[in-house]
């Protein structure tokens, strides 16, 4: 959907849901949700099932396709939220308060949460529900006069 359609109906935001059960033993677990559209992600929120603390492990991105779709080496991915304590995943069972991203995308852009579970025994499910304003930027500002 376009920008243009986005300024004039009352869908300028959107909360897509991103989640499944990681299954035991398992890394490099993806899922995905793509951008229809230019937009920012305003912030994440990100649950996991109870017990899961010692053995799932999610890394939220953005993954920006540059080049070929196809060849994994053309993707750029950038953390979602930036860690500053030099952490590189999200553990012990997140409850869904949000992280405040503000991160923007362009059409094809990918949110993608990694997850690797530990445990032989168990799937732990998890759910991402990101914030996505298709008002982005000077956008934002123009659209909130209008």
């Amino acid at each position: 959907m376009g920008i243009l359609s986005k300024l004039t109906t009352d869908e300028r935001r959107e909360t897509p849901y991103i989640g499944k059960p990681v299954p035991a033993d398992t890394t490099g677990f993806e899922r995905s949700w793509t951008a229809p559209a230019d937009c920012t992600v305003e912030q994440l929120r990100i649950w996991s099932t109870p017990g899961s603390e010692d053995a799932l492990k999610l890394r939220p991105v953005v993954r920006r396709l540059r080049g070929d779709p196809e060849n994994p080496e053309s993707h750029e991915d950038t953390d979602i939220p930036t860690y500053g304590d030099g952490e590189q995943f999200i553990t012990g069972e997140p409850s869904g308060e949000p992280f405040h991203v503000n991160t923007e995308m362009k059409e094809g852009d990918q949110i993608v949460i990694i997850a690797d579970n530990a445990s032989t025994d168990y799937s732990y499910r998890f759910r991402a529900m990101p914030t996505i304003d298709y008002l982005g930027g000077i956008r934002r500002v123009i659209g909130g006069v209008f």
